[in-house]
């Protein structure tokens, strides 16, 4: 039974990141995309009442975990809107600047990484190892034995 409802939420999985991806475009894209997206969103009355069994028969958890993987994907799917008007409007300099900021955040973000490291590093070095750990165990249980 866990099979079937892990292979079923794998085929929703599937099945929703596939929606994406067909929703997916660059601005001015081809056809291609198009009749792919098409295809996809073309269905068949077998298929839906296999996509209805499959949905029902998907535990409570699940259920609720593919209707916010759905939300999320609309929002995405708005905000992506959103910003392609933008960058349509959008000048040379704001685009430069853009980038510059982007830049920047990439820049702070390998110099964060880089201190995370160190700090790992420093870490390691204090932490005893399991050997030490081990040997100090025995220690103890020898001077238990003497007294």
């Amino acid at each position: 039974m866990k099979k079937l409802t892990l292979t079923i939420g794998i085929v929703a999985l599937a099945f929703a990141a596939t929606s994406v991806l067909a929703q997916q475009g660059t601005p001015g894209g081809s056809g291609v995309q198009q009749r792919d997206q098409d295809r996809i969103q073309e269905s068949s009355p077998d298929l839906d009442q296999a996509r209805t069994r499959a949905h029902q028969a998907l535990p409570d958890e699940a259920k609720e975990a593919l209707k916010k993987m759905q939300q999320a994907r609309e929002k995405y799917q708005q905000k992506k809107k959103e910003l392609r008007k933008e960058l349509a409007g959008a000048t040379a300099a704001e685009r430069e600047q853009l980038r510059a900021q982007l830049k920047e955040a990439a820049k702070e973000q390998l110099r964060d990484r880089e201190q995370l490291r160190e700090r790992l590093r420093e870490m390691r070095e204090c932490v005893p190892t399991h050997e030490q750990v081990m040997e100090q165990a025995r220690e103890q249980v020898r001077e238990r034995k003497g007294d």
